[in-house]
């Protein structure tokens, strides 16, 4: 995956347990940002593990897990705020004060980012971005953490059906036991409701034939197998090779992220334009699409750019797919880069060259490949 880029999204259509399965699948090292539920919540992703979390709900803070649970009492409590500072980390404070004994620091700051994960796998709506990167800031508290017992944990304690039924997908969805899985289970400490629903997978079973062989009940079966699922300890069926699948997710993630990069240089084109002629400018979007060369319109076929000049990403898929190339990330580039010669050829022609300057900081955004 590209350094520096990130994908954006509504959590309507997808789920936190699945994001944090696709990064940890593809192994990648990113950031997961949630707006959800008026948090703002940042898990860190090391190579597909999650090592580190933060949130801005003042309830999920050290001290407050740690007051929670009794660790610390309300006159500790309220002595580590009162002794605390914008510049110190509250771990500290407490270090400090004596509350919190240097070596069990770690432990205490593993409870927080377990609890930050645990609340944030059950939103239903809010906004998400994956950012990729290579490194984190310097403050960052790198955590050794069983990243699938942690999302397995965390689904198992969701009660919302329509967010089970969310993750876990269609009944006749096809589903194996993963490889390698057998030895995993014993690390995960799996639950006895887990490992029943996993036994039933000797051979490939549909989550509809599951409900009806498992004990449990309908809705504790599909909870379990979209725990199972978030763990990776069973895949879908029509998967033949798992380094196969991680190709293919690491693929589509690089797919999306193209296309959002070119889809951000077009919007900031697009309002520039806008701010210069208004409701003209979508006429000046026809006048755009007539540059482009007869093999890359049907490509765009069945999609409009009047949302701020955005190309929708699922039907240039489509329209990939239909196509039958072979190299789909370069053809998507070919596209984009015609549609945005297509901009700056149309920009040029209406205002010659006063708009160069705000242009080519738009376009420096994109980095060449």
């Amino acid at each position: 995956m590209s350094e520096d880029l990130s994908i954006q999204g509504s959590l309507s259509e997808t789920t936190v347990p699945d994001l944090c399965r696709s990064l940890v699948r593809s192994s990648e090292t990113a950031i997961l940002t949630l707006q959800a539920e008026g948090r703002h919540d940042s898990i860190y992703f090391r190579e597909g593990r999650i090592v580190f979390a933060s949130t801005s709900d003042a309830d999920t803070g050290v001290a407050e897990v740690l007051l929670t649970s009794g660790e610390l009492n309300l006159q500790q409590y309220n002595d580590a705020i009162d002794n605390s500072s914008g510049s110190k980390r509250m771990g500290a404070v407490l270090c400090d004060l004596g509350y919190l004994r240097p070596e069990h620091l770690m432990r205490a700051v593993e409870r927080q980012v377990t609890s930050i994960v645990m609340q944030s796998l059950s939103y239903r709506s809010g906004d998400y971005t994956i950012e990729f990167t290579s490194g984190f800031p310097g403050d960052i508290l790198e955590l050794s953490l069983s990243t699938e017992r942690l999302l397995m944990d965390g689904v198992r304690r969701i009660e919302t059906w329509s967010l089970i039924a969310r993750g876990m997908g269609k009944m006749g969805r096809l589903l194996r036991q993963a490889e390698g899985a057998d030895a995993r289970m014993y690390q995960f400490d799996v639950s006895e409701e887990e490992s029943h629903i996993y036994s039933l997978m000797g051979s490939a079973q549909k989550i509809e034939s599951l409900c009806e062989l498992s004990y449990l009940s309908n809705f504790a079966t599909c909870r379990t197998v979209w725990s199972l699922l978030a763990g990776n300890l069973i895949e879908d069926a029509e998967v033949q090779d798992v380094s196969e699948t991680r190709a293919a997710e690491r693929g589509e993630f690089e797919l999306v992220s193209d296309v959002e990069l070119y889809n951000t240089v077009f919007q900031n084109i697009f309002n520039l334009v806008f701010q210069r002629i208004g409701d003209h400018t979508y006429d000046f979007i026809d006048r755009v699409v007539l540059h482009l060369s007869p093999e890359t319109l049907p490509y765009l076929s069945g999609m409009s750019l009047v949302n701020e000049g955005r190309v929708d990403f699922d039907q240039l898929l489509n329209n990939l797919i239909a196509s039958g190339s072979a190299d789909q990330r370069q053809v998507i580039i070919s596209v984009l880069n015609e549609l945005l010669y297509g901009w700056l050829f149309e920009i040029r022609s209406e205002f010659g060259t006063s708009l160069e300057k705000e242009t080519s900081a738009i376009m420096a955004t994109i980095r060449k490949a």
